[in-house]
């Protein structure tokens, strides 16, 4: 093992087509670090139906792997995780923040066939006073997301059940579209403000019995790292075993 990280290092490094391993194992060792030193409670895979109170969850559905690449990385665990969440949960009532591409919108939706979507994402004509909060990637996902926010469901069945908001979430008043949320996913600016925002939009409008999971708590997003390390001192979070995604479950 010394050898081959010695030899990857020292090595491959100057050799562009071996570059993009090197930089995957520091992002790799950074992320196990990370998940090292977190102090969160962890759901296991096999526990995350219970833990949502579902004996009998139904079977997962996924995008094709073609509609899965849109969401810009292509891996399907993230995806696997959010069906199984809302499988196991059958929520009538979804809210999101962080349309994008549409791939999250369109996998809740196969996973919970009689829910509707709330799914809000900036407006296609925003300007810098929309995105001076955002992270450096923040803002460039967006300029990714120009004219194809919701691509992944546009023209499907499952669409009639996917209400587009277009709106700035750190001015948004959930409240004002609907209430008594089951199932609330954070997945829009990942900025401490924008998370915070979201968050306190999910409280306002979540079931008595509603689940709020939050995305990418992860080392190189510190504005979701930092409000949530905040906001497991006044609810009891949970992390899912080996992700990161950051489970709350009102009245657990």
């Amino acid at each position: 093992m010394v050898r081959d990280f010695s030899e990857l290092v020292a090595v491959r490094l100057f050799a562009k087509k071996s570059r993009r391993h090197v930089i995957q194992l520091g992002r790799d060792v950074r992320q196990h670090a990370f998940d090292a030193r977190d102090t969160l409670p962890v759901v296991e895979h096999a526990d995350l139906a219970s833990f949502l109170g579902s004996d009998h969850p139904r079977d997962i559905v996924l995008p094709p792997i073609s509609t899965i690449s849109l969401g810009g990385l292509g891996f399907v665990t993230p995806y696997a995780l959010l069906a199984s969440v809302v499988s196991a949960l059958q929520p009538e009532k979804i809210f999101e923040t962080g349309t994008f591409r549409g791939v999250g919108a369109l996998t809740m939706a196969l996973n919970a066939p009689e829910a509707e979507i709330y799914t809000v994402d900036l407006p296609q004509d925003s300007g810098e006073s929309d995105t001076n909060t955002l992270t450096r990637g923040d803002v460039e996902w967006v300029r990714l997301s120009r004219g194809c926010i919701g691509a992944a469901f546009d023209g499907l069945p499952e669409a009639a059940r996917i209400h587009q908001i277009w709106a700035n979430s750190l001015t948004l008043d959930a409240s004002e579209i609907t209430t008594d949320v089951d199932f609330f996913l954070i997945d829009g600016g990942h900025s401490y403000e924008c998370v915070k925002a979201d968050t306190e939009n999910a409280l306002k409008i979540l079931a008595p019995d509603g689940v709020i999971l939050w995305d990418d708590y992860t080392w190189f997003m510190s504005g979701v790292h930092s409000y949530l390390s905040e906001l497991r001192k006044s609810l009891p979070l949970k992390r899912i075993a080996g992700s990161q995604y950051v489970i709350y479950k009102r009245g657990a």
